[in-house]
């Protein structure tokens, strides 16, 4: 047994099912900003002219123009990478810090940051297709038909895009953009959020909700700052159509959209979308390392009986 993100030590394999189960479950509330900051990012691409769309606004237009519906999208999708990814990227932070540690009594910071990107590289190459289908899901463009893809048209669109003999291969396009979010989100996420609340009950403060509230704010703001450049980037390859090769029709690599982004954007187009960004961050860690901790708390609590 082995000290986990939260309060409880559990055996790793409980430790895998809570870092699943706990993000999966906040991923049902906080769905809603996080498609209104793919619309965000997604709005003015290689647009010089285009003026950014404040949070709020963003929320009325997707409201206007799909229902209440709308701010739902993609939620099924979501779920299941929350429950997925998370599963890898919360879930192997302990084994590596674990291993790094070695018989040290407290990790250094380096190790904490170490562990928590290869655990965010990990799952971010396994889980890649679903972030894909969710991203995709969430922007809510319509087809040529003027539907609006559900999960089973997004998986199909996405099986039939890639090339005859290649659609495997076609799944993991930006996986590297999203290797790099993922190590970067994680790196920060994991042990800011550790860091925080050591730094609380440190203080004297009792290792109840109100540290966990203020830790996973606090780990959501690290997060944004971290990844929120990435995460534009990320949106924008997701999102661009293809051509008949399977080749993107927007830009030909990530170096090419950095390029095209600072030239026509501006390098102010990175951060498009970050205060939604944080508005679904924040609630989401909030909620995810809520529900971890009351979930180690329960297991712990089945494994004294």
């Amino acid at each position: 047994r082995v000290k986990m993100v939260g309060s409880y030590d559990l055996p790793y394999w409980q430790g895998f099912l809570v870092s699943s189960l706990a993000p999966a479950t906040a991923a049902l509330f906080t769905n809603p900003i996080e498609v209104a900051k793919v619309h965000q990012q997604m709005h003015g691409e290689l647009a010089k002219s285009a003026k950014s769309k404040g949070a709020i606004r963003t929320i009325v237009d997707i409201v206007n123009t799909r229902g209440f519906r709308g701010l739902q999208a993609g939620l099924q999708a979501a779920v299941l990478r929350e429950g997925t990814k998370n599963l890898f990227r919360i879930g192997c932070y302990a084994p590596f810090l674990d291993k790094l540690q070695g018989s040290r009594e407290t990790p250094e910071i380096w190790m904490r940051l170490t562990a928590g990107a290869c655990s965010g590289l990990v799952s971010a190459y396994i889980c890649n297709p679903l972030d894909l289908l969710k991203t995709r899901l969430q922007a809510g463009r319509p087809d040529h038909t003027g539907n609006y893809p559900t999960l089973r048209t997004g998986v199909q669109q996405l099986w039939l895009e890639g090339q005859e003999g290649n659609r495997i291969a076609a799944l993991w396009r930006g996986c590297h953009v999203s290797a790099l979010r993922s190590a970067l989100a994680t790196s920060a996420n994991l042990p800011s959020y550790s860091l925080m609340k050591e730094a609380l009950l440190r203080r004297g403060y009792g290792d109840a909700l109100g540290v966990h509230i203020l830790s996973g704010l606090t780990a959501g703001l690290a997060t944004c700052v971290a990844n929120n450049p990435v995460d534009v980037l990320r949106s924008r390859l997701y999102n661009q159509p293809l051509d008949a090769q399977g080749q993107g029709r927007l830009y030909a690599s990530t170096g090419d959209a950095v390029r095209k982004i600072v030239a026509v954007e501006g390098v102010g187009a990175f951060y498009k979308g970050f205060w939604s960004h944080y508005c679904r961050a924040g609630p989401h860690f909030v909620l995810t390392f809520v529900f971890l901790e009351q979930l180690r708390k329960t297991f712990a609590g089945y494994n004294t009986v």
